[in-house]
């Protein structure tokens, strides 16, 4: 099947960790033998990369400051849109549009997946129109939160669910909210997302101590690794809340948080203002590549997402799936689809969010267990081998591909 992913972000170059999960979605449909085509807007980034994937970016802007739609730009701190993302809303509409026709033209798209309702729907909904190609959208949650905060944006949502074959969703709480914004129970599948679990493998990396090394993070104790962005929504000031308490229950710990972002400058003022910044470690954006030498130097991965102020909270971090399949414990808060691939207490504990002192808890509960760490590491790997995993996911979306040619040729018969 001839399949063209249309998203508002996707790894720019070799290594990028922006929008992996996407590349991995892409080379998963692949392997199943689907072609896959990737649209996606131009950034300044972005680099010719090999693989198994077509790219194909469109441009919007022939300025490169203004290249703000997509790759996590055009929400300040993910709570807000920014003013300049509005003005140029009808280029990214019409340029995305008249690129996703020239290649169809050239490639004959049997399905159009159209990754982020806002702002991808509209041009994926009046591509799908003009060529009478199926249209499937996924949710993610930034998507969701603008629409229900925009009133135009989602009647424009409500729009493109009624002409979309499919909607996927990754947690219970973007079903409900794509219920709420007009999508039928027919239309709605909740597909939760994988992990990689051969990248990942334990066996496929050197002891403990020497990848730390290699990474120049402390050789000894424990360490607890945060990464992602650092937005409001990822709740990193709650681990650094957490912090003083179990360095005073378990001495020997670090803390590293990787990942950069508007909060930065924030949580380092708040480890000091803690007297923490001696053992946490800031230590900035990382390439993707080195994901899996992190989680492996960590003992316990956090994951303290929030809902924040302005309503919006991730949908289920792949940050989380990716730990399990290191087999690392996972402490996280039990919010949007989290719960949906941590069974508490078996795979990794969960506690209320905004919570520091029970986040701190769960954490040295762990630390000062070895026998329930490697229990939970062990389960949460099985987990991603068995089920989490990207070929599963890979193997959902080609079913709702075949269903939705089927009842397309019926509905068009």
């Amino acid at each position: 099947m001839n399949v063209c992913i249309l998203t508002s972000t996707y790894p720019r170059f070799p290594g990028d960790g922006v929008g992996r999960f996407m590349q991995s979605i892409a080379e998963a449909l692949a392997q199943l033998g689907h072609t896959v085509h990737v649209v996606a807007p131009y950034h300044p980034a972005t680099r010719p990369q090999q693989g198994p994937i077509y790219i194909h970016y469109f441009r919007y802007s022939y300025l490169d400051r203004f290249t703000i739609m997509g790759y996590g730009q055009a929400l300040y701190n993910d709570q807000s849109l920014r003013k300049l993302s509005y003005v140029l809303a009808p280029s990214f509409f019409t340029n995305g549009l008249i690129s996703l026709i020239k290649l169809h033209k050239k490639h004959r798209f049997d399905i159009i997946h159209a990754h982020w309702v806002i702002p991808n729907g509209p041009i994926a909904t009046t591509f799908s129109l003009i060529t009478n190609t199926p249209m499937i959208i996924t949710l993610h949650g930034s998507d969701i939160f603008v629409s229900l905060k925009k009133g135009f944006l989602g009647l424009i949502t409500k729009i493109c669910f009624k002409y979309a074959s499919f909607i996927t969703v990754c947690s219970q709480h973007l079903y409900e909210s794509a219920l709420s914004l007009g999508a039928i129970p027919e239309q709605l599948r909740l597909i939760v997302w994988g992990a990689d679990p051969v990248i990942f493998d334990p066996s496929n990396f050197p002891p403990q101590d020497i990848i730390r090394k290699s990474l120049k993070l402390p050789t000894s104790g424990n360490i607890i690794l945060s990464l992602g962005r650092l937005v409001k929504k990822k709740g990193v000031e709650y681990l650094i809340k957490a912090a003083p308490y179990v360095k005073k229950k378990v001495p020997d710990v670090s803390i590293v948080i990787a990942g950069d972002g508007p909060e930065l400058k924030t949580l380092k003022q708040l480890a000091v203002e803690l007297q923490a910044q001696d053992y946490i470690h800031f230590i900035g954006k990382v390439d993707w590549d080195y994901v899996p030498l992190l989680l492996h130097a960590s003992d316990v991965f956090v994951a303290p997402s929030i809902e924040d102020e302005s309503g919006n909270m991730d949908g289920l971090p792949t940050t989380i799936l990716e730990a399990m399949a290191a087999g690392k414990p996972v402490v996280a808060t039990n919010i949007a689809g989290i719960p949906l691939v941590i069974l508490e207490g078996r795979t990794g504990l969960l506690v209320p969010p905004r919570d520091s002192h029970a986040l701190a808890e769960a954490i040295v509960l762990i630390l000062l267990n070895k026998s329930l760490r490697e229990k939970m590491g062990f389960w949460l790997r099985q987990m991603v081998i068995n089920y989490l995993n990207w070929n599963r996911v890979a193997r959902e979306f080609s079913y709702i591909y075949i269903n939705s040619l089927k009842n397309y040729h019926i509905s068009e018969g």
